[in-house]
């Protein structure tokens, strides 16, 4: 096995040249100094110093006069001074660096007439206007992080300020159209994301829905979606880089505390004949305490910053007893009494189905300057969060509070910054990072095996949640960085190699113990189980004892060279060329599949691209070449011109290829046993005895190919921003990616069609046929370069300043359209190939609308500051976002045998008829006629110009849409003061509310959704008619209910939420 060690980074850190900087944690100053009209002045000498912590950053300009001061720590005030002998001095007072940005500042010195003359200027801010800004990137201030409402205090709360990202869910954050998983996190300079890939956010202890740092603890962010600067990577949505504060030479610190309740909060969303049927969320509280406290250890030289943030939240989930199912409440009873005095399990309840968050965040951060050459920092940051987390009941689910899982997260990010300047010619920035991650998911209460109950229109969940019962990831993720540049007249040269290294262990069984299916509450009650499921280890062991648990290791080399080359005083062209080499574990072999199952497999004619069993992917190098420009059209900063084109490689969520270490034909077996096939064994509620088979070689198996790819992709944009004057700027982007390797699943245990489905709407059928029946399902990853994604946006901007008024405002309308094969977005190989509507199986899939498309997308974002006086001041920001909703598919329900390559129903896409004869239409359960159902689906499909589009044809995946929303949040800030001798105290009293629209008018603030994953179920398959190769259907008349269902779940939703806080500052 490729094993790799810590001393093996080490060893070749220090034979490596440099190494590469992947995310952006500082900002820089470049210009040049002329003697008269055209003149260079070589020798002057440039000193910036950034008052808060005296740091001074110093250059002298070379020959052709040009000075440059790199790896200068965002924000400020700074002020510059540039001087020489015989001349003028050139001051420049008063302004701050957003993150990454290098502002430019050319001076022209005259002779002096006094020896004590300068010339003393006050800046003004650059905007959009910076000559380092090439693609789309959205820089968030900490101003803006304070004013802006955010209840969640997440980073998508944020980020969301992109035009080109959307946040779905739980903080499901896409940028460009890209799956949520190909985000890059960078914190201080560190890989924060969720490697493994299991959250939805992106973000380590993200399935619990804890934040991975502390807001308070933040200075500033940056999302970078195209920049053609080679040293950020590891993304092909966006970039998302966060630093973190600092202390200075001035003693400050915060106290807080945010609070929320069912009083803060909205009734139920929706059209109600009765308004007393609109209820307030059941009581709950939601607490935030934190302090922050930073400052100097030895003035202008060492300074540290603490903070620290606990949180208490309950998620009510509100079930309002209106039960459709069957057996009613009374059945729900008897079904929980029944488990108690049978088997003496109680299952908990189920109406009171509150989700509760417990986390503990600490960031401890030192700042030495050793030097006006050498600067280090440290940083460490811990996260704790102990989730309780259940479903809610409904109308149609049922879900038993002993089926929620309790997961607790530990993550531990440290970080060492050094930066450095060589004479006038040379600086370095060097990182290390080390990221330890260890996640458990548990069940609630005692063990149990699962249960499922079909009841009618409802359903009944109760027992052990199926996926917690083995179930746990460790990671250790170690990461070098280092920039090394060379500063050579008109040209910056970068070199720059990067070594990551992550291990992980991951122990996953799903349904280890046991999970049994019935088709009614009767069938419960006398142990006639339709289906049983269970997974389990081969080697021994259940629950999180179980032996076998995977463990790999991955080893990602990257090497680039850049050139930044200032052609002209307005002109800056970019060009660089990167590589990144990903090493891949071995993992455990299978001489039976690797030699007998090889065999019938290629007999079969199926294309293994040289997988095997226990083989990692070979080493391949990801080529990424780049060339940005930007170009200051007038030399004022009133027109400039940008754009760019270039290859970005994303990191893969281990989870994919992580599959190969679990799914391998020797260390697990997972049975699905259904009683059509003729058995289900008998219901056995001992959990360490549930049903195993006495194989050697069973299961299914994950494949990787042996050229397998990282997720590339081509991005090419352009863009135009325009000052208008009075403080607007107008901003317009286009874009365009194209997928270079894309990931693909192929099912290789499957039979090709065994024939085709005859009538209307003919499709192929494969009859559950598999190649080698020892095995299960044979998945093989690899790559396919199908699918593209193009963004157009336009923003106006403005910014306002008076004595006591400042207004900062921007509004934004976006498009944007993406395509792919397979969107992804599970974590297993099975659902990721299983779960996508298609007409011919997910072995044919083709391209079509994803998942993550993002539609149109209107935003606009205000930050007012009124100051009544120098001690009371008014702040209020505002958010507002209309977008389409999320796409969704038609589909056919139950619909296993129609397509018959997977046994799950829901996937396939209906033909739509054009004609009575077309439909194949049959009787339904309650007795209406075909007729009479036809002109029930004639009435549907006439009034959805999307459906009437497509008679005579299938539909489409994802080609329709849910309603537009259109929410407005806000926040209010009040804020106190008094000096008290140098010392500045604050009392700020704050209102977050979430949907401030809801607030307004309880029909306002709608976000809509569809239910089943984003699927309507147009027809229901009844089975093939007696030549057994016509399908028969029956419509479903209530698929309208399913359509623009009103979103009443988290802070993303249709109710208004409040958050109240107040905070005491110090400064």
């Amino acid at each position: 096995m490729k094993k790799f060690t810590i001393l093996s980074l080490i060893a070749l850190f220090f034979v490596s040249a440099a190494s590469f900087a992947q995310g952006v944690t500082t900002s820089g100053i470049s210009g040049r100094v002329l003697e008269g009209a055209e003149s260079s002045l070589p020798g002057a000498t440039v000193v910036a110093t950034h008052l808060p912590t005296g740091s001074v950053y110093g250059a002298v300009t070379d020959y052709d006069g040009f000075y440059r001061l790199t790896n200068l720590k965002p924000g400020g005030p700074y002020n510059v001074k540039i001087t020489y002998v015989g001349f003028d001095d050139y001051v420049l007072n008063g302004f701050s660096l957003t993150l990454g940005e290098t502002r430019r500042i050319s001076a022209t010195l005259t002779e002096s007439q006094n020896a004590l003359d300068e010339v003393v200027i006050t800046a003004t801010t650059n905007g959009v206007f910076d000559a380092d800004k090439t693609g789309s990137e959205t820089t968030i201030s900490q101003a803006k992080v304070d004013a802006l409402p955010n209840i969640s205090r997440s980073i998508s709360d944020f980020a969301r300020l992109t035009p080109e990202a959307q946040v779905r869910g739980d903080n499901e954050l896409s940028i460009g159209g890209q799956n949520n998983r190909y985000n890059a996190l960078y914190v201080d300079g560190a890989v924060n994301n969720d490697a493994f890939g299991l959250s939805d956010s992106g973000t380590n202890g993200g399935q619990t829905g804890v934040n991975p740092i502390s807001i308070d603890a933040i200075e500033s962010f940056q999302v970078n979606v195209a920049p053609y600067d080679v040293t950020i990577g590891g993304f092909s949505g966006g970039a998302i880089s966060a630093v973190t504060k600092s202390g200075s030479n001035t003693f400050e610190g915060s106290a807080y505390t945010l609070f929320r309740n069912q009083n803060l909060a909205g009734k139920t969303p929706g059209d109600f004949e009765d308004e007393s049927e609109r209820e307030k969320l059941p009581r709950f509280t939601a607490y935030t305490n934190g302090i922050r406290l930073g400052g100097p250890i030895i003035k202008d030289k060492l300074f540290f910053f603490v903070n620290y943030e606990g949180q208490k939240d309950e998620t009510p989930q509100p079930f309002n007893g209106d039960y459709a199912g069957d057996s009613g409440i009374s059945g729900l009873s008897a079904f929980r009494n029944y488990l108690i005095s049978e088997y003496g399990y109680d299952p908990g309840t189920f109406n009171e189905n509150t989700r509760t968050l417990d986390s503990d965040k600490i960031l401890f951060k030192l700042d030495w300057n050793i030097n006006e050459d050498h600067k280090l920092s440290f940083r460490n940051n811990y996260v704790k969060a102990d989730f309780f987390g259940i479903g809610r009941s409904s109308s149609r689910v049922i879900n038993f509070t002993g089926g929620a899982q309790n997961f607790e997260s530990i993550t531990n990010t440290a970080s060492l910054e050094l930066n450095s300047v060589f004479g006038n010619n040379f600086s370095n920035r060097f990182v290390f990072g080390y990221t330890r991650v260890r996640d458990d998911r548990g069940i609630n209460g005692d063990p149990f095996p699962n249960i499922t109950v079909r009841d009618g229109d409802g359903r009944i969940n109760a027992g052990s949640e199926a996926f917690s019962t083995a179930n746990l990831l460790n990671q250790d993720i170690f990461t070098l960085t280092n920039n090394f540049q060379i500063f050579k007249g008109r040209h910056t040269i970068t070199l720059g190699t990067h070594n990551e290294y992550s291990s992980v262990k991951n122990l996953f069984l799903g349904r280890n113990f046991g999970a049994y299916s019935y088709n009614s509450l009767e069938d419960f009650f006398n142990d006639d189980a339709d289906r049983y499921r269970r997974g389990y280890s081969l080697l021994g062991g259940s629950g999180d004892n179980s032996v076998g648990a995977a463990e790999f290791d991955l080893f990602q080399l990257g090497f680039y060279a850049q050139d930044e080359y200032q052609l002209t005083e307005n002109f800056r062209l970019t060009g660089g060329l990167r590589v990144d080499l990903p090493i891949w574990d071995d993992g455990r072999g299978n001489e039976d599949f690797n030699t007998r199952g090889v065999e019938l497999l290629e007999a079969a004619g199926k294309d293994l691209q040289g997988a095997r069993v226990g083989q990692g992917p070979k080493v391949t190098a990801h080529i990424s070449p780049r060339l940005g420009f930007n170009w200051d059209v007038k030399g004022d900063k009133t027109t400039q011109i940008r754009g760019g084109l270039g290859v970005f490689t994303s990191r893969i969520p281990l989870v994919w290829p992580g599959g190969a270490y679990n799914n391998n034909g020797v260390t697990g077996d997972e049975v699905d046993f259904r009683a059509r096939n003729g058995f289900v064994p008998d219901f056995n509620p001992d959990v360490n005895s549930q049903f195993t088979r006495d194989l050697e070689f069973t299961g299914d198996i994950d494949l990787l190919a042996e050229d397998l790819k990282l997720p590339q992709v081509f991005k090419k944009s352009f863009a135009v921003d325009q000052k208008l004057g009075y403080g607007f700027t107008l901003s317009g982007e286009i874009s365009h990616s194209d997928v270079i390797s894309g990931v693909n699943y192929e099912n290789l245990n499957l039979e090709g069609p065994q024939f085709q489905t005859t009538g209307a709407g003919s499709r192929d059928n494969y009859g559950f046929e598999k190649i080698d029946d020892t095995y299960g399902n044979v998945f093989l990853l690899s790559n396919t370069d199908e699918g593209e994604s193009y963004n157009a946006s336009v923003t106006l901007g403005n910014n306002f300043y008076s004595s006591k008024l400042d207004i900062r405002s921007s509004a934004t309308y976006s498009y944007g359209r993406s395509t792919t094969v397979f969107d992804a977005t599970s974590s297993r190989s099975i659902s990721n190939w299983a779960f996508n509507e298609s007409v011919n199986g997910s072995n044919q899939l083709g391209t079509s609308i994803s998942d993550f498309s993002q539609g149109h997308r209107t935003l606009a974002n205000v930050v007012m500051d009124y100051k009544w006086s120098d001690n009371v001041k008014t702040t209020i920001g505002l958010f507002y976002e209309g977008a389409e909703g999320t796409p969704y598919s038609y589909v056919v329900g139950f619909s296993e045998g129609l397509i018959a390559d997977v046994d799950e129903g829901f996937v396939a896409l209906p033909y739509i008829p054009a004609t009575f004869e077309e439909a194949n239409l049959v009787e339904n359960r309650d007795g209406v006629s075909a007729e009479d159902q036809y002109a029930a689906l004639e009435a549907f499909i006439s009034q959805d110009d999307y459906l009437q589009d497509r008679r005579g044809q299938f539909a489409e995946r994802n080609r329709n849409r849910a309603r537009w929303s259109h929410v407005i949040d806000l926040k209010f800030a009040q804020e106190f003061s008094v000096n008290v001798k140098e010392t500045k105290h604050t009392f700020q009293f704050s209102a977050d509310i979430f949907n401030f629209t809801n607030l307004l008018n309880k029909d306002w603030g709608r976000r809509y959704f569809t239910s089943g994953f984003d699927t309507a179920t147009l027809l229901n398959f009844e089975g093939f008619a007696a030549d057994g190769t016509t399908p028969q259907y029956t419509f479903n008349d209530g698929v309208g209910r399913g359509l623009n269902r009103i979103d009443d779940a988290g802070f993303n939703s249709s109710r208004w939420q409040m958050q109240l806080g107040l905070r005491y500052i110090f400064n």
